[in-house]
């Protein structure tokens, strides 16, 4: 249901790992010049060559992109809806743990991350504020019921 604020939340943080996705992530830098740009599926080089050693970040990220969608249209069971959201939150802990990994690949570089590196941290907060809303709306169904 598209009117429920945590429909908003999941499409807010949906939309923020498509933007993650296509956007360079980091850059690495040898004695103040740049030496390759870091994408979630490849890092470019000075010599624009394409290394694809990346594409775990990729993979993470889409596949916690599809299943976010996929928890908005779980609606009819709040519960395993929010079970999916705790499920989407470590993936994308997961995906921090990889990016951590994935930056120290160079040990003459210095990495240096790029501010859209921030955007699945964001889509974290948006998942459990969903998750949050998901709870209170069963909650509140609960409470409902038991007038009843």
């Amino acid at each position: 249901m598209i009117q429920r604020k945590q429909t908003l939340w999941l499409i807010a943080a949906v939309i923020l790992m498509i933007v993650a996705l296509s956007t360079q992530i980091g850059t690495f830098n040898l004695e103040g010049l740049t030496t390759g740009k870091m994408y979630n599926l490849w890092i470019t080089t000075e010599n624009n060559e394409h290394d694809f050693s990346t594409w775990p970040l990729f993979a993470i990220l889409i596949f916690t992109a599809i299943f976010t969608t996929l928890t908005i249209f779980a609606y009819k069971n709040r519960m395993m809806q929010a079970k999916f959201c705790i499920f989407n939150v470590l993936l994308l802990i997961g995906w921090y743990i990889v990016y951590g990994v994935m930056s120290q690949v160079a040990q003459e570089a210095t990495f240096r991350p790029s501010i859209t590196a921030a955007l699945p941290a964001v889509a974290i907060v948006f998942i459990w504020f969903a998750r949050s809303g998901i709870i209170a709306d069963e909650k509140l169904v609960r409470a409902a019921d038991r007038i009843r």
